[in-house]
């Protein structure tokens, strides 16, 4: 299957579950070789544009973390289950038009990007879904398939960006210098 003609609906998706969905989208072949991107703040949330989430595409979400892979093949795509964009897109694309510009933003706002190999996320992530869970039920239904990894819930070590133990973290200026 060629990037470019690639359809969210294909794959596995369930909403508010990004990091599965981009974990389950690293099993396909084509896939393996990408890298997973972990976006979060160091404050409780950050605005992106152009969410599903929204009807007005230009009214940010407040995202607490969101999960993208980028792709390469003839050229680096990023695929978001959940951007009103195009399932994937050019890497300027997709960041021209999903973020506000940084100089807008609180520091505490500005994303940063956790970046690993896919084989590595894949290999190390690991959710018992209890982020999505209170005392009185689910934040938003969890998906049909089995809990990913087998080992201590660790989501919250790939969303604090002051944890270097796990890929390289950048910013959006820093990932677009190193990526394109």
């Amino acid at each position: 299957m060629h990037l470019r003609k690639l359809k969210r609906e294909d794959f596995l998706y369930q909403p508010y579950y990004c990091e599965e969905n981009i974990w389950h989208l690293c099993q396909h072949e084509q896939f393996k070789n990408s890298h997973v991107i972990v976006i979060a703040s160091k404050g409780d949330s950050f605005p992106m544009l152009n969410q599903r989430d929204m009807e007005n595409h230009l009214t940010p979400v407040l995202w607490d973390y969101h999960v993208i892979l980028l792709a390469e093949e003839d050229t680096k795509q990023i695929l978001d289950f959940d951007t009103s964009l195009p399932f994937n897109n050019d890497i300027e694309t997709y960041f021209s038009n999903s973020f506000i510009d940084n100089d807008l933003l609180n520091a505490d706002e500005k994303p940063l990007l956790r970046v690993m190999p896919a084989s590595e996320y894949v290999m190390s992530f690991s959710s018992d879904r209890r982020h999505m869970k209170t005392e009185s039920g689910w934040i938003a239904p969890p998906p049909v398939w089995p809990l990913i990894g087998n080992s201590v819930h660790n989501l919250p070590d790939f969303l604090d960006m002051s944890n270097n133990d796990i890929g390289d973290v950048l910013t959006i200026d820093e990932m677009l210098e190193r990526f394109t």
